[in-house]
């Protein structure tokens, strides 16, 4: 029986774990996306139901107060959820760097057409994680702007409410409602651009980690 030196056998191991862990780090992309887009969901709909309460408020000016203790409980739900995105959001950019970078690492060990193939759907998913990167801070203004109008509207109803105070903040609070919706519109787009970007980087079929 030929016995094969053990130094010889480590290149044979180290290529399926390299392989193995560039499929992991895939999935965990995908993963991420996929929670990103639930999160973009429960944004919009505590956002929503903020806006809802918020109606209720001049709805029920007789009595507004159960509306009004309604809206701040919703208001700092969403907050909540917001921030929770936002964090997401940044941890999933140190992964898809992590996942361009091992996707330019094996480019360089194949030729021909395959890696042809491999440089030009690589250089798409770039594109568009870059342009929706961008696109995504400029979101996170929005939602910044959206959310001060309604701590505003929150602060000066915890300071007088009543229906003569509802009346005189009229104007301000619907500007505050069309900011919230302007938002909610915002994210479906940038829900879009997520499930996007998770079609052209995922397997077909994947399941989310907690």
């Amino acid at each position: 029986m030929k016995f094969i030196p053990l130094i010889c056998l480590i290149p044979l191991l180290t290529l399926p774990l390299h392989a193995q862990d560039t499929a992991e780090k895939a999935r965990e992309m995908t993963s991420n996306l996929e929670k990103i887009e639930s999160l973009i969901d429960k944004t919009i709909k505590e956002l929503r139901e903020a806006v809802e309460q918020l109606t209720r408020i001049s709805t029920e000016s007789d009595k507004p107060r159960d509306a009004f203790e309604d809206f701040t409980d919703q208001l700092k739900d969403y907050k909540d959820v917001q921030s929770t995105l936002a964090e997401r959001i940044d941890h999933f950019r140190s992964i898809a760097d992590t996942r361009f970078a091992d996707w330019e690492k094996d480019l360089a060990k194949m030729e021909g057409d395959l890696k042809a193939i491999s440089q030009t759907r690589m250089n798409k998913a770039k594109k568009e994680y870059s342009d929706m990167d961008k696109k995504v801070r400029t979101i996170g203004a929005k939602l910044t702007k959206a959310v001060d109008k309604l701590q505003e509207v929150q602060t000066y109803f915890t300071t007088e409410l009543n229906s003569a105070s509802i009346q005189a903040a009229s104007k301000v609070t619907d500007a505050a409602k069309k900011s919230a919706d302007d938002v909610m519109q915002t994210l479906e787009g940038m829900k879009a651009d997520y499930r996007q970007l998770k079609a052209d980087t995922s397997e077909n079929s994947t399941k989310s980690k907690d």
